[in-house]
């Protein structure tokens, strides 16, 4: 894999992200007896170990990013997040995929966990679409990176994102933001803090962001990859006594809006509906010659000038909408037992309906011909309660956390995957009987077939349950004022019920709708008939040639009449099968950490205020599932585990105007679940999960901060991992279709979805005027190339010509802020990826079956202005 990268971004030092997130007096490390001058880096404060301490003592590799720092950066959406925080990716499409470190999960589907626990307000969000919240009244973000499978236990092989809420307190506040720019776009956030008695307080935030997308079907008249979203926090804080506080939410979200649309290139033409088995679609008239799925997919390919910039043509279909509503409510107890330890109870209950959308377009064009969607509303339902005790002993050199953890979660998910009608020339039908691949048909073909390749339309009902039961501990101990040990233990049961039924076309019904019937060729004007079927084809009759286009004929009894988005194919009243599975994957989680932070003496003589070195061996668990393979029913896909070896340091310097972190690890995985194209036993075609057997993932990150004024402030960030399969095989796609299921071996293939080399840099300017203070602040980040595809002949492709991911790619953002002296009022000017860069951000490639690479792009240029008014 290509390694470049701008040097600049390594050398210069700079992202604008973690400021502070608790702006206290900066205290000084063990025995460290420095002063802090006026020019100094604030104290940040980071909860990643279940209890609040300073960051650069804290063994772990996070970033923490404070609400003001978001704000200063224009951050409104986590997603937004990727561009500064090392190792992060978050990649966007039908769901919200985020990546730490090479790990994470792809599809979206209920069926599977990610692969990095997102909490909020310590209430876990199980699945991805939810997760990517607005920064609506956010007092912090952390980023917890590498597994994090004791305190934070719930699928956390990738790591952790933390999202802290601000609180109700005894002050009546509050604040008002707005913000317009291009593409109409326009955002409103408010939130006013109410005491209503000396010891209850109440805090409401609201949240409303809008624009009418950027990418535009000029054939449709729609446009697409648009924002609608609102968001409602209702907060309530209890403070009985001097031991007891009480902490409630209520969070309403709503999503409607337009899906980030696509472009498609041809990944391959010798793909299986390419060239690979002389499929013949609608308006192909020479089976040695297909051309018509390339042609449709090309019809809305932006490299062969088909559309424009910021144009797509995917064609009438109704699913390309983005419909979730959430309802989300906890409720905190925490009880101050005695001075050592505390007590605390956490519940959530979460309900979420996700309205039909299409899950992907695989070809990539205006016909409705392989796609996935969700057709009905989905349901997914969770319940979670949490016991904690945090404490000390032992004089306040022990330091523990312990506790039990249970969730329900219930989740049902229609899906639909449509195959429509396509034909076989009789010859090329017959070698596929036989199991043999088939050659090239003569010019001009023989007897024309048509009917069911693979499907033509499938629909799947899962119903889903999921049980966890998890019981933890961690403690850490000062063995010297500078020495700490910590040792922590998760044991984690999780048991999964599956029930699928699943759904197939009506053969017999379709047969009695066509056979017999006289129909006219579009091409020819002749009429031509279909006979009764023979294994799902349907020979065409009365000296039909495929210079008729017999699959156009086929294929128009069974339009979208009804417009919701589905062929109407007629299907089985009844289920072809129904398939129950239940299994309990449990796994026992230790992790061990030893750090040390270097006596004041030592350091009296250098430029050093502080440093702390850490070295850490952790494990991480992902519950199995079970995966549909359609004629197969339910297949168990293994539980993923990783074990994780890092070591690192944290230094503060220069008077405390250096902060300089860094982490280095390598971590062994077992059981990665990956998504890939397969078949089932029968030759059908499916996107499924498997397990690819053993890979390793060696890094470093780093984050860098400076502030030689009390005006100025620079800050950068750089990560790196090398992602490499040490076990992966896989069945080769075009065999295993004739059924021969012949081994292909893929280690020497990259982790899919994540750049292998990230960096940021960043620097921020405070001008006090006598009219206020002025910022200008810029941030530059870089990723470099992304694999997106799902099979071998992808990665082949992408390794020879480039086809099938993201090229590395610069964003600079750009903001002029004024605060007046109160500072109280702020107004700011901004623009978003400075340069219109066009880079691609999902979805796949998919080069041996369906042939096609099909693209998101990112945001083009974006700016407005923005005015907050706090009181």
């Amino acid at each position: 894999m290509k390694k470049t990268f701008p040097l600049a971004l390594v050398t210069s030092a700079v992202v604008l992200s973690p400021l502070s997130v608790q702006a206290q007096p900066a205290e000084s490390s063990p025995g460290t007896s420095k002063a802090k001058p006026s020019a100094a880096l604030e104290e940040v404060i980071v909860t990643a170990r279940r209890r609040a301490e300073n960051i650069q003592e804290t063994p772990i590799a996070v970033t923490a990013i404070s609400g003001e720092a978001l704000r200063d950066q224009g951050i409104v959406n986590t997603s937004e997040l990727t561009k500064s925080v090392p190792s992060l990716q978050i990649n966007e499409g039908q769901s919200n995929q985020i990546y730490i470190r090479g790990i994470g999960e792809r599809s979206g589907f209920a069926r599977v966990d990610p692969t990095v626990g997102v909490y909020l307000d310590d209430l876990f969000l199980p699945r991805t679409d939810g997760q990517l919240l607005d920064t609506v009244d956010v007092r912090s973000i952390q980023v917890l990176r590498g597994p994090q499978g004791t305190l934070f236990g719930k699928n956390t092989t990738g790591g952790a994102l933390v999202l802290t809420l601000e609180k109700p307190n005894d002050v009546y506040e509050g604040y008002v933001e707005g913000a317009l720019g291009n593409y109409e776009s326009r955002s409103l956030r408010a939130a006013i803090n109410i005491p209503i008695t000396d010891n209850f307080y109440t805090r409401t935030a609201i949240t409303y962001d809008k624009d009418d997308g950027f990418l535009e079907d000029k054939h449709q008249g729609k446009t697409y990859s648009s924002t609608d979203r609102k968001a409602l926090v209702f907060q309530t804080r209890y403070e009985g006594d001097s031991s007891l506080t009480v902490d409630t939410l209520a969070y309403l979200g709503k999503i409607d809006e337009a899906f980030p649309a696509i472009n498609c290139d041809v990944a391959s033409e010798n793909g299986l509906f390419a060239d690979g088995l002389y499929v013949m679609w609608a308006g192909d008239t020479d089976p040695s010659n297909p051309t018509a799925y390339k042609k449709n997919c090309e019809a809305n390919s932006r490299t062969k000038g088909n559309v424009g910039d910021l144009e797509t043509n995917m064609g009438a279909n109704p699913n390309l909408k983005k419909k979730l509503d959430t309802i989300l409510i906890g409720a905190t107890a925490q009880w101050d037992y005695n001075d050592d330890v505390t007590m605390k109870v956490v519940f959530g209950a979460r309900k979420e309906t996700e309205g039909p959308i299409a899950s992907s377009d695989n070809d990539g064009g205006p016909e409705n011909w392989s796609e996935a969607l969700n057709t009905d509303d989905g349901d997914r339902d969770s319940f979670s309660l949490e016991y904690q005790v945090n404490g000390t002993a032992f004089d306040s050199r022990l330091s523990y956390t312990g506790g039990l953890f249970y969730m329900r979660e219930t989740n049902f998910e229609p899906f639909a995957l449509l195959s429509n009608f396509t034909g076989l020339d009789a010859v090329t039908l017959g070698q596929l009987a036989a199991g043999q691949l088939p050659t090239r048909p003569n010019p001009g073909g023989t007897q024309p077939f048509v009917g069911i390749l693979s499907g033509p339309l499938s629909i799947s009902e899962f119903d889903l349950e999921n049980n966890t039961f998890a019981a933890f501990f961690q403690g850490s101990y000062d063995i010297t004022d500078n020495l700490q040990f910590t040792g922590g233990i998760r044991y984690t049961a999780e048991k999964r019920s599956s029930e699928l039924s699943l759904y197939q076309a009506d053969v017999d019904a379709i047969e009695a709708r066509v056979t017999g019937g006289v129909f006219f060729s579009p091409t020819t004007g002749k009429p031509i008939t279909f006979g009764p079927n023979a294994g799902g084809f349907f020979p065409c009759l009365a000296g039909c040639v495929w210079a008729d286009d017999p699959v156009r004929v086929f294929q128009n009894q069974f339009l979208d009449n009804n417009g919701d988005g589905i062929p109407d194919i007629p299907m089985s009243a009844e289920p072809t099968f129904v398939d129950k599975k239940e299994k309990t994957f449990s796994k026992v989680t230790p992790m061990v950490s030893v750090s040390y932070n270097l006596p004041g003496e030592w350091l009296d003589d250098s430029v050093l205020d502080s440093m702390m070195v850490y070295g850490t061996v952790s494990s991480g668990f992902k519950s199995g599932f079970f995966e549909p393979r359609l004629l197969d029913g339910l297949q168990q896909v293994d539980a993923e585990e990783v074990l994780n070896r890092e070591v690192g340091f944290k230094i503060d310097a220069f008077d405390r105007t250096v902060r300089f972190n860094v982490a280095m690890y390598h971590m062994d995985f077992e059981n990665m679940q990956l998504i890939q194209v397969s078949t089932d036993s029968g030759g059908n075609i499916a996107v499924i999960f498997r397990n690819a057997g053993e890979s390793t993932i060696t890094g470093a990150e780093m984050e860098f901060t400076w502030m030689p004024s009390p005006i100025v402030m620079f800050n950068a960030s750089f990560s790196d991992n090398n992602y490499e399969f040490q076990q992966f095989k896989d069945n080769d796609l075009l065999n295993a279709v004739a059924g021969n299921f012949i081994p292909e071996d893929r280690t020497d293939e990259t982790f899919p979805a994540s750049p292998e080399t990230t960096a940021s840099v960043g620097a921020q300017l405070m001008i006090p005027t006598d009219f206020g203070m002025i910022i200008p602040r810029i941030d530059v980040s870089y990723k470099s190339e992304i694999f997106f595809g799902l099979d071998e002949g992808s990665y082949n492709l992408y390794e020879r010509e480039g086809i099938g991911g993201s090229d590395a790619y610069t964003l600079i953002d750009a903001r002029l802020s004024w605060q007046n002296n109160e500072g109280d009022t702020t107004v700011a000017a901004f623009v978003k990826n400075v340069t219109d860069e066009r880079y691609v951000v999902g979805t796949a490639s998919v080069a041996d079956s369906v042939s096609t690479f099909n693209q998101t792009y990112g945001d083009p240029r974006r700016f407005g202005v923005m005015v907050r008014r706090s009181f």
